[in-house]
């Protein structure tokens, strides 16, 4: 059983409770986007919620995963772009525990966010005290709204990559001052339409070394304590992301609920709610996102228990929690196709959450850490095999 949220994430609770009437302010907005309105990000920066893995020596709240994905879930909620931003700002705070304590709070000072893309598609000169950095990047979301750009790089010597003892390439987070990023306005989704999810460019900037990070295996080592920072990178991204279907799922379901029980059909003689094909879809919808979130807590628990004991995570664990995020998508694309169903031509209208919903949950579902090879590399390390890839 999940434990019970902390009194600081019920504050985060209740702050979120009130980001809602600024996102229904904002709704013509957001359906345009590309990126969030401004009255919604001022509105997330007070409310605390950019900096749910943030340290909280730094100001943040630095929750347990358990409850950073209640909070993220119940602004997806609300709406999805806005919860997906959320999750991309305040998870980039974790990054503070791989810096050295200055860089951290140059960093992550007055509220700053991080933005950026954890996919190596750029290239890391050494230069004197620093690297020469260069490269685009597809999928930043919240970009425009962050103060540092992330961007991840293959370490080069001259014309050669770098590599590691094992013939790894060697990766490079480098971090870059968003005014000096160039941002291409190619975000124009059909779903999560405001998540400003553009490609950025470094064309040549110098970076210095106490703003970069090298990665061991995929993961940043962490310079700080605690259970949060010690979790490997592709667990912790996976994790920041899945609350985000969940949050829309419950969104559709909640509203179906409420059209159940004022619309009658066209020829019917009662309320859809009376109807039992109705009342099938909805417990299905509920079965459905109910146990994948129940999986999902379980595998996160016995993540968190592992961690706050100082000890690293086992391959079966890392394997579950991508698995259990990986069904929770799964499940709540398919418990939202069910509710936009069950919605008739209601379903239709703009003014209705339900396409959008429909819209939101499939654009999210569609992110590399919900692909199908997540699953297969979860299947092969529960046959006792190595996930056949070094992103794990």
């Amino acid at each position: 059983m999940a434990r019970q949220a902390t009194q600081r994430t019920a504050e985060l609770l209740a702050a979120v409770d009130a980001l809602a009437p600024v996102v229904e302010a904002e709704r013509a907005a957001l359906a345009r986007g590309p990126d969030l309105p401004p009255p919604v990000v001022d509105a997330l920066r007070r409310s605390g919620v950019l900096k749910l893995w943030l340290p909280a020596d730094l100001g943040g709240a630095e929750l347990p995963p358990a409850d950073y994905i209640r909070v993220i879930e119940a602004v997806a909620r609300i709406d999805g772009a806005v919860g997906w931003c959320a999750a991309i700002a305040s998870s980039g705070g974790r990054i503070a525990g791989a810096l050295d304590e200055d860089a951290a709070r140059e960093i992550f000072s007055d509220g700053n966010a991080v933005a950026g893309s954890v996919n190596p598609l750029g290239t890391a000169v050494p230069d004197a005290g620093g690297y020469r950095v260069r490269g685009r990047w597809p999928y930043g979301s919240f970009v425009r709204h962050s103060s540092y750009t992330l961007g991840m790089c293959l370490v080069r010597d001259g014309d050669a990559p770098r590599r590691s003892a094992d013939g790894a390439p060697v990766v490079c987070a480098a971090l870059v001052p968003t005014a000096s990023v160039r941002i291409h306005g190619t975000w124009d989704a059909g779903g999560l339409r405001a998540t400003g999810s553009h490609d950025f460019e470094i064309a040549d900037a110098f970076v210095p070394e106490r703003h970069t990070i090298l990665l061991q295996g995929f993961s940043m080592p962490p310079r700080r304590t605690g259970p949060l920072f010690a979790l490997p990178l592709v667990t912790a991204f996976t994790l920041a992301i899945t609350p985000v279907p969940l949050g829309i799922a419950r969104a559709a379901i909640d509203a179906f609920v409420e059209l159940a029980g004022a619309k009658t059909a066209m020829g019917a003689g009662a309320p859809l709610r009376e109807h039992p094909g109705v009342q099938g879809d909805v417990a299905r919808a509920e079965a459905a996102l109910r146990s994948a979130r129940a999986l999902l807590f379980e595998a996160v628990e016995d993540t968190w228990a592992t961690a706050s004991a100082g000890a690293p995570l086992s391959l079966q664990q890392r394997a579950l929690v991508r698995l259990a995020c990986g069904n929770a998508a799964t499940a709540a694309r398919h418990a939202v196709e069910l509710m936009y169903a069950a919605a008739g031509g209601t379903a239709a209208y703009e003014r209705a959450p339900f396409a959008r919903c429909l819209r939101d949950v499939h654009a999210a579902c569609q992110h590399m850490a919900f692909s199908p090879r997540t699953m297969e590399a979860a299947g092969r390390v529960f046959l006792g095999l190595d996930p056949g890839t070094p992103r794990f």
